[in-house]
C-alpha cells in the first residue's frame, strides 16, 4: 500500500482499516470499507465537518451511518427491478477499496482508491471507477467513471455527505432555490422555503442544472459546499423517524443534515467517455 508523510494507517478491534490524513491545512479519516470519508476537520477554525452516528457499523458487514457515503451506480433503489432485491445505493459502499496512490504537495494531500469491481447484479456493464480524495483548505471528493465498453449505459450516483451541524433546529441552508420533489409527500413538487430551516422529516430533491454553491450555517460554523457533474441536490433529515433506524440514536438527527451531490435522472456514457461527479467542501469565507 502506497505511504507518505501525510498519512498513517489504523485498524479497529473489527478489523476496519483507516487512512489518516493530517497535512498543514486538516485532518481526514477516510475508511478504505465504501471509500469512506469519515472526517474533515479544516485547521482555519477546527470545526469538524462530518458527522458519523455513534451508533455506525464499523465491521465491514454493513454501509456506515454519516461520513460521505458513495452510491453507484443507482441512487436509492432505482435499479428498475422490484425493491428489496438489490442494495439500497448501489454496491460500491459495502465493498473494501484499495489505496492506489497517495500524492503530497505543501498545500494538499491527494488519495486515489479503487474499488474491488464494479459489475455486479443489476449493472453489468464494463466501466471503470476510481475516487480521488483531495485534503487541504477544503476536501475535495470526485467519483469518476469511465465507460471503457462497446455500448453507451446509463447510471445515478450520489456523495451522501452528512454535515455535522451544532443543533438542526438553528441549521439554515442558504444558496438552494426553486421548486423540490418531496419524498415524504408522495412526489409532491414544492417550492423551496426562504429561509430554508428544517423542522420535520425531510427528503427532497432538488432538480438544478448547472453546478450548486449551498451554504450550511448553524450558528457555530459556516460550511461551504461546490458541487459539480450533478444534476440535483438532496436535502436529508430522518427527524424522529432516527429512532427506527438501527444505527442512528433516537436524537441523532439533531445534530446532522445531509446534502448530497447527486445524479438522481440518470446519466448516460458512451464508450470512452467519463463522468466526474465532485463535491467541494470548505470553510465559507
Amino acid at each position: 500500500m502506497t505511504t507518505s508523510d501525510s498519512i498513517s494507517l489504523s485498524t479497529n478491534q473489527e478489523g476496519l482499516t483507516f487512512i489518516n490524513v493530517e497535512n498543514a491545512h486538516a485532518t481526514a479519516k477516510v475508511a478504505l470499507f465504501g471509500a469512506h470519508v469519515m472526517s474533515f476537520r479544516p485547521k482555519s477554525d477546527g470545526k469538524e465537518r462530518l458527522w458519523v452516528s455513534p451508533h455506525a457499523y464499523l465491521n465491514c458487514e454493513k454501509p456506515i451511518r454519516g461520513g460521505i457515503p458513495l452510491c453507484w451506480p443507482w441512487f436509492g433503489h432505482n435499479h428498475g427491478q422490484e425493491k428489496g432485491t438489490l442494495p439500497s445505493h448501489g454496491f460500491l459502499r459495502t465493498q473494501t477499496w484499495s489505496l492506489s496512490s497517495v500524492e503530497d504537495t505543501s498545500d494538499e494531500t491527494v488519495l486515489t482508491l479503487l474499488p474491488a469491481f464494479t459489475k455486479s447484479k443489476g449493472f453489468e456493464h464494463e466501466c471503470g471507477v476510481k475516487l480521488v480524495i483531495t485534503v487541504g483548505e477544503t476536501l475535495s471528493i470526485s467519483l469518476i467513471t469511465t465507460n471503457t465498453g462497446d455500448e453507451a449505459f446509463s447510471f445515478d450516483c450520489a456523495l451522501h455527505t452528512y454535515f455535522n451541524v451544532d443543533h438542526i433546529g438553528k441549521t439554515t441552508i442558504e444558496g438552494i432555490s426553486g421548486e423540490y420533489e418531496d419524498k415524504t409527500r408522495d412526489g409532491e413538487v414544492l417550492t423551496t422555503p426562504v429561509p430554508y430551516s428544517i423542522s420535520e422529516e425531510t427528503d427532497r430533491i432538488h432538480l438544478c442544472q448547472a453546478p450548486d454553491i449551498a451554504i450550511v450555517e448553524d450558528g457555530v460554523s459556516t460550511t461551504e459546499i461546490r458541487s459539480s457533474g450533478n444534476d440535483s441536490i438532496v436535502v436529508w433529515n430522518p427527524w424522529q423517524g432516527a429512532a427506527s433506524l438501527s444505527d442512528m440514536d433516537a436524537f441523532g438527527y439533531k445534530h446532522m443534515l445531509c446534502v448530497e451531490t447527486t445524479v438522481t435522472q440518470g446519466h448516460t456514457l458512451k464508450p470512452e467517455e467519463t463522468h466526474i461527479l465532485k463535491q467541494v467542501i470548505g470553510v465559507a469565507k
